[in-house]
């Protein structure tokens, strides 16, 4: 259960109060979570039965729901009025209307999600309330969110960590001739074992030989090679916060090409993790990021180097060239990136690093990446 702690409430009325805004309504699933408290799997399994959230400047709030997932809405929801909806006959946009205007907001400045809004939804909102100003209100939801509360630190640390373990767990009984899908299935089951959360989006990822360059590939049925790189780890959410953990190892045996340059990119890595400080432009991370590949004569394919990351699993500032924000203290970052050696070998591990006043501190902290690991 997500409590008030996993909302940095002062944070979002002050983005309120800094955009003129009398109001905020959430509909993706990421601020309906920060502003309720409610993980519901449903909303994005059937994003037509709507779920919204309402927080007026005095810290108000409302919930808009389907009356069949009253059980969990009593149960998990932090609102102080839940309002709830039949799915079929009973439009759940006239529902938000009308506590709108128990409340007096009517005729407010509303801030609504414009870029997800549902085109037809917000038209009948605007019909419904035709004295009410309405503007885009993503950047007042995205300033809360990437300064993190003790609480969301506190789950992430945990949950990366986890990952991070389970991982390492199903890396020991690796070998050659294993499947793609047999060292990941062992990722997921570890996974289920190590945390108490509620797990959604769950796969395990190992990707080897040919493999291996591909970005997003999860797992398939193909044998590890004796010799062969890979990408191991798993990506997954914990009550609605994101989180991929991803390791590399050779199968077997390695050879010196190979150790020699993972030696070079865990050097960049590791180098570039110490720029995540407060004060630090994003741009300048990514520079630096360069400059190290550079210096060991490898590739940066890349365009970023890594990103806040929380409920949206990619959320600014996102650490490439053209953005100028700070990194400020209690983000939490996704950092991670692709580079080539100059034989075309493709290195890539992800982690998750929380900003402090001090040094960056790396929370899925469980596996030594400063070594290539050899399984089996």
């Amino acid at each position: 259960m997500l409590t008030s702690g996993f909302c940095n409430q002062a944070a979002l009325l002050d983005a309120m109060r800094r955009h003129g805004l009398d109001a905020l309504v959430a509909h993706t699933p990421a601020n309906v979570t920060y502003t309720s408290g409610l993980d519901l799997y449903t909303q994005t399994l059937i994003p037509d039965r709507m779920v919204m959230t309402l927080t007026d400047a005095s810290g108000g709030s409302a919930l808009v729901i389907w009356g069949g997932e009253r059980d969990k809405a009593e149960r998990d929801a932090r609102a102080t009025h839940i309002h709830y909806y039949a799915e079929f006959g009973q439009s759940p946009i006239l529902v938000l209307a009308e506590a709108l205007t128990q409340r007096g907001l009517s005729q407010a400045r509303i801030g609504v999600e414009q870029r997800f809004f549902p085109a037809m939804a917000f038209h009948e909102l605007t019909r419904a309330l035709p004295d009410a100003q309405f503007s885009d209100a993503e950047d007042a939801f995205s300033a809360a969110r990437m300064i993190k509360t003790k609480d969301e630190i506190a789950l992430l640390r945990r949950t990366s960590q986890a990952v991070d373990r389970a991982a390492l767990l199903a890396a020991g009984l690796a070998r050659p001739g294993e499947t793609e899908r047999a060292f990941a299935s062992r990722i997921v089951a570890n996974v289920l074992t190590l945390v108490e959360e509620e797990v959604a989006g769950l796969d395990g990822i190992v990707a080897a030989g040919p493999n291996a360059p591909v970005m997003h590939h999860l797992s398939s049925h193909r044998a590890i090679g004796h010799g062969e790189m890979l990408r191991y780890g798993a990506k997954c959410s914990f009550l609605g916060y994101w989180c991929i953990i991803l390791r590399m190892a050779a199968m077997g045996e390695a050879t010196l090409q190979q150790r020699d340059s993972y030696a070079r990119f865990a050097d960049i890595y590791h180098a570039t993790l110490q720029a995540l400080r407060p004060g630090t432009r994003a741009c300048d991370v990514f520079a630096t990021c360069r400059r190290h590949v550079e210096r060991h004569g490898m590739r940066l394919i890349s365009e970023k180097v890594g990103h806040s990351t929380g409920l949206v699993f990619r959320e600014p500032p996102i650490l490439e060239p053209g953005e100028m924000r700070e990194l400020q203290p209690d983000m939490v970052l996704a950092y991670d990136y692709l580079i080539l050696d100059e034989h075309g070998t493709p290195f890539h591990i992800e982690d998750r690093v929380l900003v402090t006043e001090d040094e960056p501190v790396l929370l899925s902290n469980v596996t030594n990446t400063h070594q290539l690991d050899i399984l089996g």
